[in-house]
């Protein structure tokens, strides 16, 4: 009778498996916030008086605080709009570690021009872009019009995760549970033993 219970179960659940997707759309979980990216200022030596000769250098901006992904980033489908309003200026995401190339500053990092590998964005990027995530830990960078004097700004960022779950495997689990409901464990074993062969052992007398 137990068993007859576990069976009635086991059907409900393999068919609301089997119903459920056409109705419901996958889990999706989404949140954003809004960072502060700094453009550092560029360094002036100065020449000869009366002659323009000065040397100028200028930097890119990356963020002191780490946008930490976890591994369960891996298993989903996740999607990271990152976007600015401020002319002239470009985002790129970089990974912690490239902050080894640039030098601490008062709640930045200073980097060298073209010193840093980025996984998204970069100087190309215009106003906004769309980065496929995975997991591991980030930084922003900040690059774009050269300027004398230190330049913040505000970088909104929303991200769109959803479970990303194999048809496959999710089916199968469906209609295994389905095939127990129909037929119970003995009439499984009794299948089995149809397509499996069995050896069979005689001692002569």
């Amino acid at each position: 009778m137990r068993e007859m219970y576990f069976r009635w179960g086991a059907g409900i659940v393999s068919l609301m498996l089997l119903i459920l997707p056409s109705f419901l759309p996958p889990p999706v979980v989404e949140d954003g916030a809004t960072e502060n990216a700094m453009l550092p200022p560029c360094d002036v030596d100065e020449g000869l008086p009366f002659i323009e000769n000065d040397e100028v250098t200028c930097y890119w901006g990356m963020s002191q605080e780490i946008l930490p992904l976890p591994n369960i980033v891996d298993a989903a489908n996740v999607e990271v709009i990152i976007s600015w309003e401020k002319s002239g200026v470009w985002i790129g995401i970089a990974e912690a570690s490239e902050a080894n190339k640039c030098t601490l500053q008062d709640g930045y990092y200073q980097c060298d021009k073209d010193s840093i590998e980025f996984v998204a964005g970069g100087p190309l990027s215009q106003d906004s872009f769309t980065w496929d995530a995975s997991s591991g830990d980030y930084r922003f960078v900040a690059g774009g019009d050269d300027s004398q004097t230190l330049q913040e700004f505000a970088v909104e960022w929303k991200y769109e995760a959803s479970l990303e779950v194999s048809p496959f495997l999710y089916y199968t689990f469906a209609v295994l549970l389905g095939i127990y409901a129909s037929l119970g464990v003995m009439g499984i074993m009794h299948l089995i033993s149809k397509f499996v062969p069995t050896e069979n052992t005689t001692k002569d007398e």
